[in-house]
């Protein structure tokens, strides 16, 4: 309780001295703020972060940033990297503000901190040959220029070692291990350059100025796979403009290249000595294949299991696979030898296993799991012996006493008979509220749109499930993974509303539901997901409460004239070529944007401003646009942050902001205000 008191009373007093500049940090909306508004903004106050521009929002009661405070509590743990030789390992999660890199050298060991910067790690690799360094990735403000730092783990001393201006990405190390693969795309923040094409460089990390540039890849979607450097050749994959994926070998002496094979791939290729381990098609469902380098020959390693595959590893020494299925929205591991017979799995603990990676002595396996109550934890399995070991261990939060509620199954039928799927999580029937009260909906669309709401941690929309008593709903419209090729592309180019009536049938199973309010349902999504948003919030204006877009895409047109280039091409091979005549018109006929007046629930836009994917000045025309109509619009823009917001301040006000939002536009019914749990 202190604790609040001294921060209420450091705000009382920063919200006094800065009442002067109140306007500029909170834009011009905040210089007609009703008495009590402005009372407040006197008193006891959430001050936005330095680089928040808050736009027609309300300010936020110090008060409610406190009740929501335990559920930002958090921190979620992923594995980064084993150590080559050891039984250590790296992870990243949150420390203060942003994500940092850890090191971990015994299970349940306290974790050693070994960055501090003030941008998150996105990435992080051992040295191959005896850990004596590890290389990470981060990029400045979410502008994803991603910059490659060697780290010593003794002295914790970093040092960049790539050139600004560029993304720059690692790929394999060379037989020797004393080299590794770097690749570099240049950087169009305007959108107006056509051609993309990546740089693929041979780097001694402990040389960085000496680099020599192996080859230049014209188009986007290339990775490299395996550097066969005594053969003086590279295994690539090419991704293209139809979503297909082909793997090339290519003589760096001519530049010639040679297909492998044609597949379906997500850019999470492996190689061994023999094998290029990849995503492809078969029939439905994407499964796990592996070619022969050398001869072009293919093996399916999960063709008997109905499913699609997530992610695999394998081991560098004695070729053992382990392989992620996606079984309605859950990872199930299966193990295989190198000769592919099956490898037993020892019971596992419960939750969604997000990560897997094998150490190179080929028998201790780490995975990365999370449940509707664990962030995630990282674990190993020793293989051989069958032991599970946990190696992370999240602290409780005691200011939270509710049990966070686990994800339903749901389904329902859409307009054409196909049957959507998702995930609900009901409010706990513990809370203060007359019996005969039915839940508020918030529906929560997942970007993408090849991705998936699967049961997982929901962080601190759980405040909105157990304090406001709100049921949250994850719908998997069509064009999600998960449920096969033909349901993923059942949303592409001209059939993209399809998506959106999907969520117009997920209206009327809502009505059904004997304790959901269908007199209270709001939307809300980031990316992709926010397009699905605003075009329910359009086209069932009726029927939505509110609306929060995060990230999202207002118009086609300008989102793919203005995306980064070396993202344009294969976004133009979901979403359609805007070049085409016929395909713009459709194009801007069914974005937000073209029918912006007809959204007449209140609108929240929070975006980046240095967004690389979809550029904020989406959010901008939005926004100008609808409070034009006069729906109320509440705008965040955040000046240090990129595709969704990364650092902790950021994501509180956030939080809190859309907290409020649903408070007042949701949590209301002929003006009268819901009982919440209090």
């Amino acid at each position: 309780m202190g604790r609040f008191i001294l921060r209420a009373l450091a705000c009382t007093f920063a919200a006094f001295t800065l009442l002067s500049a109140a306007a500029a940090n909170h834009s011009s909306a905040h210089a007609a703020l009703s008495a009590k508004e402005s009372a407040l903004l006197h008193g006891i106050s959430m001050l936005p972060p330095p680089a928040m521009h808050v736009d027609g929002a309300p300010p936020i009661s110090q008060n409610l940033a406190d009740d929501i405070e335990p559920y930002g509590e958090f921190y979620p743990t992923r594995f980064m990297a084993w150590h080559p030789n050891e039984q250590d390992m790296i992870v990243v999660r949150r420390a203060v503000n942003v994500a940092q890199l850890f090191l971990l050298t015994d299970p349940k060991a306290k974790p050693i901190q070994l960055t501090r910067g003030k941008e998150p790690v996105r990435d992080a690799v051992f040295e191959a040959k005896r850990g004596a360094y590890i290389l990470f990735a981060r990029d400045s403000g979410g502008d994803e220029a991603t910059q490659i730092f060697r780290l010593d783990p003794k002295t914790q001393e970093e040092k960049q070692i790539t050139q600004n201006g560029e993304l720059h990405n690692l790929g394999p190390w060379n037989s020797n291990r004393d080299k590794i693969i770097l690749t570099a795309s240049p950087l169009d923040r305007t959108g107006r350059r056509e051609q993309s094409y990546l740089t693929v460089y041979a780097l001694n990390p402990l040389q960085p100025d000496a680099r020599f540039k192996l080859a230049t890849l014209p188009g986007a979607g290339w990775n490299v796979i395996k550097w066969l450097d005594r053969e003086n050749r590279l295994i690539l994959s090419e991704t293209t403009i139809e979503g297909r994926s082909t793997a090339w070998s290519m003589e760096l002496a001519t530049g010639k290249r040679k297909k492998l094979d044609d597949g379906f791939s997500f850019d999470d290729e492996q190689a061994g000595d023999r094998w290029v381990y990849r995503r492809a098609v078969d029939e439905d469902f994407v499964k796990l294949s592996r070619t022969d380098i050398r001869t072009g020959e293919r093996e399916w390693i999960t063709k008997k299991f109905p499913h699609d595959i997530d992610t695999w590893s394998v081991s560098k020494s004695n070729g053992r696979v382990a392989v992620l299925i996606n079984v309605n929205g859950l990872a199930q591991l299966k193990l295989f030898n190198e000769d592919l017979t099956q490898i037993a799995v020892p019971a596992l603990p419960p939750g969604l296993i997000t990560s897997v990676a094998w150490h190179r002595n080929g028998r201790d396996l780490a995975l990365t799991i999370e449940s509707a109550d664990s962030p995630g934890e990282v674990f190993s399995v020793d293989v051989d012996a069958q032991q599970v070991l946990r190696w992370t261990q999240h602290a409780s939060v005691p200011d939270v006493d509710r049990p966070f509620a686990e994800a339903a199954p749901i389904a329902w039928k859409s307009f054409d008979g196909a049957t959507i799927t998702g995930l609900i999580h009901r409010p706990p029937r513990s809370l203060p509220r007359p019996p005969s009260a039915k839940f508020p909906v918030i529906i929560n669309v997942h970007g993408g749109p090849v991705a998936q709401s699967r049961p997982g941690f929901r962080g601190r929309m759980n405040f909105w499930i157990n304090e406001r008593g709100i049921a949250m709903i994850y719908p998997n419209v069509r064009g999600s993974s998960g449920f096969g090729r033909k349901f993923r592309e059942a949303d592409n180019g001209f059939k993209r509303e399809d998506a959106v009536r999907d969520i117009g049938a997920l209206l009327d199973w809502i009505q059904t539901q004997p304790d959901l309010d269908a007199s209270r349902v709001a939307i809300m999504g980031g990316s992709y997901g926010g397009y699905v948003a605003l075009a329910a919030g359009i086209s069932y204006a009726d029927r939505i409460s509110a609306v929060y877009n995060s990230v999202g895409i207002s118009h086609f047109v300008s989102f793919l004239e203005n995306t980064e280039t070396y993202r344009r091409d294969l976004r133009r091979s979901e979403y359609g070529d805007e070049r085409d005549a016929s395909t713009r018109r459709f194009l801007d006929l069914i974005s937000p944007l073209t029918h912006a007046e007809k959204l007449r629930a209140p609108l929240l836009v929070t975006h980046g401003k240095n967004d690389p994917r979809v550029p904020f000045t989406e959010a901008e025309q939005l926004v100008k646009k609808v409070r034009a109509s006069g729906t109320p619009v509440w705008y965040l823009l955040a000046d240090d942050e990129g595709h969704g917001f990364a650092k902790r301040n950021n994501q509180d006000y956030q939080f809190a902001t859309a907290t409020a939002f649903f408070d007042r536009y949701l949590l209301r019914k002929n003006g009268v205000a819901l009982q919440t749990a209090k």
